[in-house]
């Protein structure tokens, strides 16, 4: 996956990167979301990509091309995990092709967060946790 094709929430002294197979409809991700600001101030880059659960075809599916097509993607993220309209634009996108890599993967479901070491977590993992997660591998 091209790193132009991610929405990424910078840490800005980075330590760590965390890939985020995500659905702005799902209630966990919008909570792991939430904590974004957390783990950038703790050296945690977060990228995320596009897996919206029901497919091609879907409403959420349209959502996330309409996220990675905003003028703004970052911003269209946050206000679609606050549940915000957003407005339908359409691009050559790469949310299928996310879509698709996460099947292969195989990402059962959202969040689901690849280490930099490879390793796949399925669900949500508080901030916290992850912070002391990350920093237990540097050591």
């Amino acid at each position: 996956i091209d790193a132009t094709d991610k929405i990424v929430f910078p840490a800005s002294n980075p330590k760590h990167t965390i890939t985020v197979f995500t659905d702005v409809d799902c209630g966990y991700c919008r909570k792991l979301h939430a904590e974004v600001s957390q783990l950038n101030d703790n050296g945690i880059t977060v990228e995320y990509l596009a897996f919206p659960r029901g497919g091609p075809g879907t409403v959420g599916f349209d959502k996330m091309v309409w996220v990675w097509c905003a003028d703004d993607p970052k911003r269209a993220m946050t206000q679609a995990k606050l549940g915000k309209s957003l407005t339908p634009k359409n691009c050559a996108s790469p949310v299928a092709e996310q879509y698709q890599l996460g099947l292969t993967m195989p990402v059962k479901g959202t969040p689901t967060i690849l280490l930099s070491n490879g390793e796949l977590i399925g669900g949500y993992v508080p901030a916290a946790k992850l912070i002391e997660r990350l920093n237990q591998d540097d050591g």
